[in-house]
Parts: structure tokens; sequence; C-alpha cells
């Protein structure tokens, strides 16, 4: 029913509401494009660029930058090419890598490559550990985003197609020490999530190099400096029993009988001839 005296109400036509809605959405994003030109961008104003620049500094852990020069500075110096592969979170990386780059070995240019080459199968610990005078240390498979790695690991068997080490999904696990108390294991890694870790990694920038040097002590109370030898893993009385560890009966003759471990110690130079001189 119709109301006398007022106006019948005229409806709008669609296009004047996709019109508008352009119009809202051009306006959006000439809004936000001035805001960037005026706060972040390099041809602007950029009034915000000298506050992120003092928030960068300040958040910039100088042993970090470290880090990742002297990994930078080992790949352009490395005899063969490396290949990228995934890398885990730092908060689950082991301490070691809070100062310590990927290629850690680096002294003896004539075994560096060599002992660099085995961080791709175990932990720094593995190698390095201290023993506790009546604890056993057992070896085993560990892999920090898997509680229970099954396998197959990188470097217990070969392809028998390209006679290449067989390619495995799991690209984490590693050998790790453990402290054997009775039925009960110990890890004897130490990792970036610890308290110790993370308080070292809030205050480090604070610290002289001596007060770090001091906390540094704290990680490697059951470190030792020196490794162990070749033989102590090459042989058939080695620390690692490979069979349980999951090699192949073929890849583990191969490790046991390693020729590279008597030529380390039996020869001070290695010559490569020169296959392409004329």
């Amino acid at each position: 029913m119709k109301v006398a005296g007022k106006p019948k109400r005229l409806e709008h036509p669609k296009s004047v509401y996709i019109i508008g809605f352009i119009f809202k959405i051009v306006t959006l994003l000439v809004f936000i494009g001035v805001t960037y030109q005026v706060t972040f961008s390099h041809h602007g104003p950029g009034l915000l660029i000298p506050m992120k620049k003092k928030m960068d500094e300040k958040q910039r852990s100088a042993i970090l930058d470290e880090v990742r020069q002297q990994e930078a500075y080992e790949k352009h110096r490395h005899f063969h090419n490396t290949v990228e592969y995934p890398k885990l979170p730092e908060n689950v990386q082991p301490v070691c890598y809070i100062c310590h780059s990927d290629y850690p070995h680096s002294k003896s240019k004539k075994v560096r490559a060599l002992l660099n080459m085995h961080t791709q199968f175990f932990v720094c610990e593995t190698c390095h550990i201290e023993t506790k005078e009546g604890v056993d240390l057992v070896y085993k498979w560990y892999n920090p985003l898997n509680e229970d790695p099954q396998g197959p690991f990188f470097g217990t068997s070969y392809d028998s197609d390209t006679g290449n080490l067989a390619e495995v999904e799991d690209q984490f696990s590693k050998i790790a020490p453990y402290y054997r108390y009775g039925e009960r294991l110990e890890s004897a890694l130490q990792i970036q999530d610890a308290p110790l870790a993370q308080d070292y990694m809030n205050v480090r920038d604070k610290l002289t190099p001596e007060q770090r040097d001091n906390v540094k002590k704290k990680f490697h109370v059951s470190i030792k400096p020196k490794g162990h030898d070749c033989k102590d893993c090459h042989s058939k009385q080695g620390i690692l029993v490979y069979n349980d560890l999951g090699f192949s009966l073929n890849r583990t003759v191969d490790l046991q009988q390693l020729n590279i471990a008597g030529m380390i110690t039996k020869y001070e130079k290695f010559y490569i001839p020169k296959l392409f001189s004329y």
C-alpha cells in the first residue's frame, strides 16, 4: 500500500555499487603506497628507516655474523663443490653452532676437508665427548625432530645401481653419544634451547671477550679439544658397532678397512697429479 505524500524510493543501479567498490580498493591501494613511500621506501622520505636500522642493529649478533662469514669463507676455499642441504631450526641445533660453522675444522690443511666431511654422519660430541669414569658411552642415531628415528640412515648402505651412498628421506639423523645409567640413556648433547644457551645468546653482545670465554668453558666441560684418532672408529675393534647402527655388511667392511686412515698417518704430503698440464 502506498503512503500518500511520500515519494517512492529509487534503487541505485548495480553499476554504482561496483564503481564504488572499485573506488574504495583504488583508494586503499593509494593509501598503502603513500604510507610505504613516506615510511619505509628509499625513494621517499623513509621516516622509519633509521628506526628500523637501529632496531636491526640491536638484534644483530656479532657471533652469528662471524660464524656466517667463516662459513662463506670455508665454502669459497673448499676444494670440491658443496651442495645445499636442509638446516635445522636454530633452537634445536647443538650449542656448537653458536660459535662454530658447518665446517668447524680449519687448522690443519692436511685433513680439514676429511674431518669436515664427517659432520654429515655424526654430531660433534661423537668425536669430542669426554668419557665419565664408571659410565658407559653408547652410540645411536639421533634426530632432534624425531625421538625414535628408524632409518634408513644416510651413509649406511650403497646404491646398487650407482655405487654411491644410497639416498634417504631422513635428512637430519646423525650418530650421537649417550651416557648409560643402568637401563636409562642420557643424551650427551647440549642444544641451543637449553636455559644456559638461551641465556648466553641473549647477553653475549654485552659481554667482554674474556667474559664470553668464561661462559664458553661451561659448554666445554665434557668436551675434549682433540677428537678420536681414525683407528678408533675405522677398525673392527672400534668404538662404533656398525652392525648395531644399521650399516650394511659391505659398507661396514669398507669403513673398518678404510685406507685413508693409514694414508693420513703415514704420509706428510699429498700430491695431485697434473693431469691437465701440457
